[in-house]
Formats: structure tokens, sequence, C-alpha cells
């Protein structure tokens, strides 16, 4: 036992003076034990001090095989002893920490997850102190925020917050300073990436862990080994300062720290591939910062035309362009395939690469001044061809190589143009197609949000490429469109799958698919590990919720379940994406659809009728000029209904949102109709012929059943046919195959009162309307209307309507909610509607704000409220583009209801109708009739 403790004091001074030569005797001390062959407690202490000896040669000159042969020695020091050891708890947080160590270097996943089992047992030691337990708790943070890395799953960052506030707190009743600091730098660097993962960011986030890593950094000796590290969390911390802020100082304050912290790492220290990434990132920001570009990220893919670039650049600049591009050629050779930077290091340097290229080509003054052989397109293509790079960096990849493959066929002769766009049309197809992998079922749902809402646009673009081909394809223009939008709605819509078929041959494969499919949809637990961390602590989670780590789990089944049944012979397209002639086949029963494609490359519309599919070009709906278009109209219908303002004031709104709905009649909705054949209205007496919209990006906002030529009579798509929406092609198709519930049950509920909210008194008498014109089964109002009590009722009626506070999509940055008596308490979101399995749901009427508003940046996702109500059974759903009047609502309901009937196949029918008598007494005011739609079959 003397040696053992004469090898650890050995070891404990290389760790503060970094002598090589007390590394080698620590090593030669612990052989030595190792060579008398001792049993037990002895040779478990002495396989654990090799380990730790070896680790520590990794971490100072770099070899691969150290880092092997460490993990295998403390895998081994683990098996030497028995449960409930005193020492096991020590062993295996040594393993955890070069588990995770090697998982940095060699990017494999299974070293991360055996890193996290390891430390959660030793985590349940009952024999650590506090002190103990707080350095084994900055080492599961640690893991848990590498893991949030990896799978993209905040819940596993926010576990890690979690874990590092409680080490902390740990490190500072221990005293121990040393430990204090690193799990204040290390919280600091959690927290950046809370803000990182925000859909709007999060400024209290990052303003903390400035704090944080500014402490951490004031109470280190500049001699200790760790400094690098915290200098190098500080300089990241303060470029997304810079980039909330724009603060010249923030950024120069991050470069010095970048700086300090490449300068004290050692040339073959492991983390300085790390340093050099850091360094190249803010060179690139000082670029952007010189250039006055404002912030572009590495996988910026400008598609045609070029963004603002200056005209003359000074030497200075120049410098600074050549160092960026010195400092990504750094980065990316520091980090060699396998490593967990590679890919994104190469990234990098491809970004810069093209910067660089661009530049010069526009100083030159022309578009041939472009140095197309410098472009990097091959790094590109390898990137984006690369399976070991993670996926969200392959899309980036692709994407850009798209932007460099346009660019070329600009500069190009014909021959080498129309191979370039050939690429580029190959390179968005390869995007498309791993974009659902981008979004797996073992990710909470504001995660798979965010993650398309990064890709918007891939699928648009794609499909106007595909459209402007020397020979167009509107078929493949389908299929792209349906594979990359309303990603989320279809992975609802595989677990509503029908497997009658499936289980009459495999009848527990069926039973297995569907009991995976309903553990899927609980509702997700705030945490991710499951069970208890600490023995001290509750376990996370209920037989309702669904952890990370349980959701993790059971998504990998699901995955495996459906391979198993595409090995069966006659199953082997179950849920794959429909063919897009299936699609066609199954819409030839109904009316014509106009899927309006929205993108910098060119908008069209896509029009489907009678098993053809053809398109139509839009070259009036420019897309920048649609964007534009959009938010100035979103800005007049708030200003329309802004009662503070002047009535002059209101209706100039007005006046300028006719004037916008006779640009979208000009530039979109005219050349549809045309198109199709809706020359003007039916002949009196005839009926009016149905269509349907499916809008994309930027027009997802614009009422296009409303767009109206103001100087010509019948100019007008409510005086042509009757207007309705979907999301996609495939859920218009699965709407309309579903079997129309027999017999009418209504479920009214009604918020007069809403805590914390305006008063809505116009609620309760419009319940009472609708119920003289369509008596209701039940009603629940005001305080009878709580979260639990309506989500039941819906399962148990197939009409709805509803008449309350909602706030939308666009301000939540996710699907939207609805205020009830009980929303302080538990908001009735979405994402809880579009979970219900509602097998009989017909119709549901929403009276409520902007319940077919979602965010701008997942627009092609169809996530509001109506779009949830839609995907969890209704078949038919009325719902409001934006605020509209208390008494044209009530009017419009009450106009609908005397017309639908009894059957809900007549509601779009009857809204149109009813909206179309509104426009008759309010035609000068667009904002009373405009913003309803129907939605669905």
């Amino acid at each position: 036992m003397a040696l053992i403790l004469r090898g650890e004091e050995l070891h404990d001074q290389f760790d503060r003076t970094h002598d090589r030569r007390l590394l080698k005797a620590a090593q030669a001390t612990f052989r030595h034990v190792l060579a008398s062959r001792p049993s037990g407690e002895l040779h478990a202490a002495a396989l654990n001090g090799l380990g730790k000896c070896l680790w520590s040669r990794y971490e100072r000159f770099g070899s691969r095989e150290d880092i092997d042969r460490a993990v295998d020695t403390l895998r081994a020091a683990v098996a030497a002893v028995p449960d409930g050891h005193p020492m096991l708890g020590i062993f295996r947080a040594n393993l955890s920490g070069a588990l995770q160590t090697r998982w940095k270097a060699i990017s494999a996943p299974e070293d991360l997850d055996e890193g996290i089992r390891e430390i959660r047992a030793a985590l349940r030691d009952p024999r650590a102190d506090g002190r103990t337990i707080a350095s084994r708790l900055n080492s599961l943070g640690g893991a848990m925020k590498a893991k949030s890395e990896v799978t993209e799953d905040t819940t596993a960052l926010d576990e890690a917050v979690n874990v590092y506030d409680r080490a902390r707190e740990l490190a500072r009743s221990s005293g121990d300073a040393f430990l204090i600091n690193a799990t204040s730098s290390n919280l600091a660097e959690a927290l950046r990436l809370v803000h990182h993962q925000s859909v709007h960011g999060d400024a209290e986030a990052l303003i903390r862990a400035v704090r944080l890593a500014v402490e951490a950094l004031g109470g280190t000796p500049a001699s200790h080994p760790l400094r690098a590290r915290f200098h190098a969390n500080l300089s990241l911390i303060l470029m997304d300062l810079y980039l909330v802020r724009e603060r010249e100082e923030d950024l120069f304050a991050a470069l010095s720290a970048a700086r300090q912290a490449l300068a004290a790492t050692p040339r073959k220290h492991p983390n300085r591939a790390e340093r050099l990434a850091i360094y190249a990132r803010v060179m690139r920001l000082l670029f952007e910062h010189s250039f006055g570009l404002g912030h572009l990220p590495d996988a910026y893919a400008p598609l045609p035309p070029l963004p603002e670039l200056p005209g003359r650049i000074t030497r200075e600049q120049s410098d600074i362009l050549l160092a960026v591009v010195r400092a990504a050629k750094r980065a990316a050779a520091a980090a060699p395939p396998g490593h967990v930077l590679h890919g994104s290091s190469r990234m990098a340097l491809a970004s810069a690469r093209m910067a660089e290229v661009l530049i010069a080509g526009n100083h030159a003054g022309r578009r041939s001044g472009l140095r197309i052989g410098r472009l990097p397109g091959r790094d590109l293509k390898r990137l984006a061809k690369g399976t070991a790079h993670p996926v969200h960096l392959r899309i980036e990849a692709a994407q850009l190589w798209a932007a460099n493959r346009l660019l070329v066929a600009i500069s190009a002769r014909r021959r080498a143009s129309a191979k370039a766009e050939a690429q580029a049309r190959w390179s968005l197809d390869l995007a498309l197609e791993l974009l659902p992998r981008t979004v797996p079922r073992s990710l909470p749902r504001a995660d798979r949000e965010r993650q398309l809402a990064r890709f918007g646009g891939i699928a648009r673009s794609a499909a106007a490429l595909s459209l402007r081909a020397q020979t167009p394809d509107p078929l493949r223009a389908l299929r792209q469109l349906e594979h990359g939008r309303g990603v989320l709605i279809g992975q609802r819509l595989d677990t509503l799958h029908d497997v009658t078929d499936l289980r009459a041959r495999e009848p527990w494969l069926a039973d297995r698919f569907e009991s995976l499919s309903r553990e899927l949809d609980r509702p997700e637990a705030p945490g991710f590990l499951s069970g208890s961390l600490l023995t001290d602590h509750a376990p996370r989670g209920t037989g309702e919720t669904l952890t990370g780590e349980d959701r993790h789990q059971q998504a990998v089944a699901w995955d495996a379940v459906v391979r198993a049944i595409r090995g069966i012979p006659g199953f082997e397209e179950f849920l794959r994406p429909p063919d897009p002639r299936r699609l066609l086949a199954a819409l030839a029963p109904i009316g014509p659809v106009a899927l309006i494609n929205t993108s910098p490359v060119g908008c069209d519309a896509l029009l489907l009728h009678r098993g053809r599919a053809w398109s139509v070009p839009l070259p009036a709906a420019d897309f920048a000029q649609l964007q534009k278009k959009a938010d100035e109209f979103t800005a007049c219908v708030r200003r329309a209904g802004d009662t503070a303002l002047p009535v002059a004031g209101q209706l100039a709104a007005q006046r300028q949102i006719s004037t916008l709905l006779g640009w979208l009649w000009e530039a979109i909705a005219e050349p549809v109709l045309e198109a199709l054949g809706f020359t003007g209205p039916p002949p009196q007496g005839r009926e009016f012929p149905r269509m349907w919209w499916i809008p994309t990006g930027p027009l997802s906002a614009l009422p296009l059943h409303a767009a109206a030529s103001p100087h010509s009579p019948g100019a007008a798509v409510l005086d042509r046919v009757v207007s309705s929406y979907a999301a996609t092609v495939r859920t218009l198709a699965w709407a309309c195959s579903r079997e129309a519930s027999r017999g009418r049950t209504m479920l009214a509920v009604g918020m007069p009162w809403t805590p914390g909210a305006p008063e809505l008194l116009g609620a309760r008498v419009e319940i009472e309307k609708v119920n003289r014109l369509v008596p209701a089964s039940r009603r629940l109002i005001g305080h009878q209307a709580q979260y639990a009590s309506v989500l039941k009722a819906l399962t148990e009626y197939t009409w709805f309507h509803l008449a309350c506070h909602a706030i939308s999509g666009a301000e939540t940055g996710s699907g939207g909610h609805l205020l009830l008596n009980d929303h302080t308490e538990r908001l009735l979101t979405a994402a809880d509607i579009a979970r219900l399995r509602l097998d009989r749901a017909e119709l549901a009427y929403l009276s409520a704000c902007e319940t077919v508003r979602g965010h701008d940046a997942l627009a092609d996702e169809a996530l509001h409220i109506a779009g949830a109500f839609h995907t969890a059974g209704f078949r038919h759903v009325v719902g409001t583009l934006w605020r509209v009047d208390d008494e044209a609502a009530m009017e419009i309901a009450e106009a609908f209801y005397s017309g639908v009937g009894r059957d809900a196949a007549d509601s779009a029918v009857a809204l149109h109708r009813a909206v179309r008598a509104q426009r008759e007494r309010f035609p000068a005011t667009p904002t009373l009739w405009a913003g309803h739609i129907h939605y669905g079959a």
C-alpha cells in the first residue's frame, strides 16, 4: 500500500508541475506493484493509478494509444472490486472521466453513454463527502452537456445546468476554491448553450454566464493548468454577447481570451483543436465586423442574388480575410478524421474560403471575377456525403455546396452552367433526404421544431430548381415539397397509421407498433435522466410523462419495429414517403389543389387536378418582395385594429390592406385561377367550385382566399371559388380519406372571463347564439373550462366550438396555446391538442385570435392551433389569421352555423357564404371578414 500511496503522490505532483519525469516515475511505481501480482484491493488500486497515469499521458502528449489503454485499465480496476467496495465510487468516477476524454477524440457515442452510467453509479456512493459529490456532479454535468450537443436534446442541457448548479453549491459549501472555479466556468458554458438553443435567445442566461466565467478566471492562479479552459469558455460566451449587444469591446475581449487560451495550450494537447476552432471563430466575427456584413453562420448558403458585399476592400480588411482563412486552416488541420470537431472545422474552412472567393470576385467588379476554381466544392461535397459527420453538418454542407454550384452556374458557359445546376439539384436532394434525421422521435417536440426552423426553405429551393430545369419536373418538385415540409405532421400521421393488414399477418408487431406509438405520444417530462440521480433525490418523471432518457430508448425501439415490419413481404413501403403519383390519385376525386412554392430561386404554383401535376411560373411574386409584403400586411392588420390610433390611421391601414390584397391577386391568385379555368364567377344558380390552397414560406401569413383587385368587379377569389387550406398534400389526402362520423354532438367552450386576461363578454353571447342554431350536448363556460376537463371532453364529441383567448405560435415560437380558466397553472398547448387521437371528430370552429398563425421560421410545418386540431382528428377546422372584431366574429359564426346544416362536409361552403356576406356589408374593412379560413377536407 505504501507504493500505491507513493505513486499517487508522484501523479499529484505531475498535475501541479507538468514535469514529465514525475509522471514517468508514477507510472513505473504502479507497474512495479502490478508486477508483484497483488490480489484484491491492491491490484485494483494499482490498476486505477496506472489508468490515471495513461490518461494524463494522453492529455499531455495526445497519443490515441494512451487513452485506449487508460480506458481498458480503468475498466479492469472497476471490475476488480465487488459492489459496495469503498473504492468503487472512485474507480468509476475515474473511468467516466477517461471515457469522456476519449469521446472527444473519436466521437464514439458508446463512450459517452458508458461515461454517464459510470459517473451516475459513482454518485450513488453513500460514503462520498460533499466535495467528492461536487466533483462527480461536475463530471456528470460535462457528460450531459456533451450529450445535449451530440443529440441536440435540450432536456440533456437543462439537466447539465441543474447538475452544475448543484455541484457549485456543494463546492462553495466545501470551500474548495479550485472546484468552485471549475464548476462556475462549466456552468457558464452550459448557460451559453441555453442561450444558443432558445428560439429567441436567452439574454438572462448569457449575462449570468459572463459573470460566472469572469469569476472563475479571477479566482484561478495564472499558472493553473485549467486557466486555458476557462479563457476558452469566456471567449465563447463573449462572442455570443457581442452578437446580442453588437458592442465592439465584447468582440475584442473575446479575441483576447481566445489568444490567451491558445497560448497556454501545448501543441500536442487534446484540447488544442478546440482552442484553435474558437480562435478561428473569433477571427470570422472580426472579419464580418470589419466588412460590416452582420453575422453570417458558417453554413450561410446564399442562393442568388448574392448578399451585398463591399465594392472595395482596404489593406486592413484584406489582411483580416487572409487571417480568417489561415486560422480556419490551422483549426481544420488539428482535427483529423474521427475527431469530434473534424466536420465542423472543415465546414468553417470551406465557408471561409467561399467568403474569400466571393469578396475577391466582387472586388474585381464583375461576375467573371469569381475565381471559380477556388470555390471549395470538393470539400463541401465530401462533408455532405460523409456518413461519419453529424447529420446537421452534412445538411449545412449540402446547402453550401448547392449555393457554390449555383454561383458556378451564374458565371460559367452554357454547358458548364447546366452541369452546375444539376449538381445543385443533387446536393439539395441530399439535404432533403437527410432532413428527417435531424428530428428523430427521440427529441422533445420543441427541439424538433428548432431543428426544422434551422433548415427552413430547403424543400422550397429544391422544388424551385426542379421546376426550372431544362425539362421541368413537377412530380419531382411535389416529392421534394412533401418530403421536406410538414415533417412533424408526417411523423404524427405515421403513428396513426392503420395496421389492420399488418395485424392479420403479424399481430404481435402491430400491437408493438401501436404500443410504442402511444408511449411516444406521452407528455414530456422536464428532465432527461430517469430514476434518482442521488440517493436523496426522488425520481423525475411519472407514469404519465416521458423523460428524455426513456424517450430515446422508446424511439430506438420504434425504429427497430418499423424496420422489422418493412422486412415482411408486402410491407416494404410501410411508413415510407408516399409516391407523388399515389397522392395525385388520392386527390383526383376532389377539387384542384394549388401548392404555391416560394423561394429565392423563384416562385411557382404547382397545380394538382384530375391526376395531373403542372406548374405555373409566378414572375410577379419576387421572393424578397413577398417577404416585405407579408411583413407589411401583418403590420397593417395590427394598425387597423389598434384603437389607440386615430380613426384616420386605422382607415389608412384598411386601404393599404386592400392594396396588398390587390397585389396578391395580380401576382399569385389570378394566374392560378386562370390556369385552373376559373376565369370568372360561376353562372347564376350554379354552385361555387371548391379548391385548396397550400401556401409555403412567408405566403402562409397572407389570406389567398381574400385576394381581389380593388378596381375590377368579379376579380376576386371569393367571387370565383370556395377556398380551403391544407398544410401538405399528404394531410389533405388523409383528411379526405377518413370516413365521416355519423351524428352530431356539440361541445362548446367559452371563456367570458379569463384570469390575467381582458374580458371576452361576447364569448358567452356567441356560445348562446351558436347553441340556438346547433344545440350543444355539453357546455364548459368560465371556471368549468379547465385543462383536464377540456382535453377529456374533446374525446367525447364530434363538433367543437371554442370562444376564448389564444396566443399564437407567432408569439410563442411554437404552436401557440389556449387560455383556459387554469392557464396560469397549465397551458393547453397546440402540442397537447395534436397528441389526441380523435377518431370521431368532424368540425372544430375556433373563435379565437390567430389560430392559423404559426412562427415565421416554421411556416412550412403548419404548427398552429388550427393545425393541431386538424392533426388530432378534426376533418374540418375554421380558424383565423388575425384577431377579428368581436361583433364581426359573432356575426360570421352565426351565419356559418345557420348555413352548415347537420353535415360538417358543408363547412367550407358555409364559411364562404358567411364571409362573402360580411364583405358585402364592409367591403372597405377587410380585417372584418378576410381573416377567417377553412382548414381541412
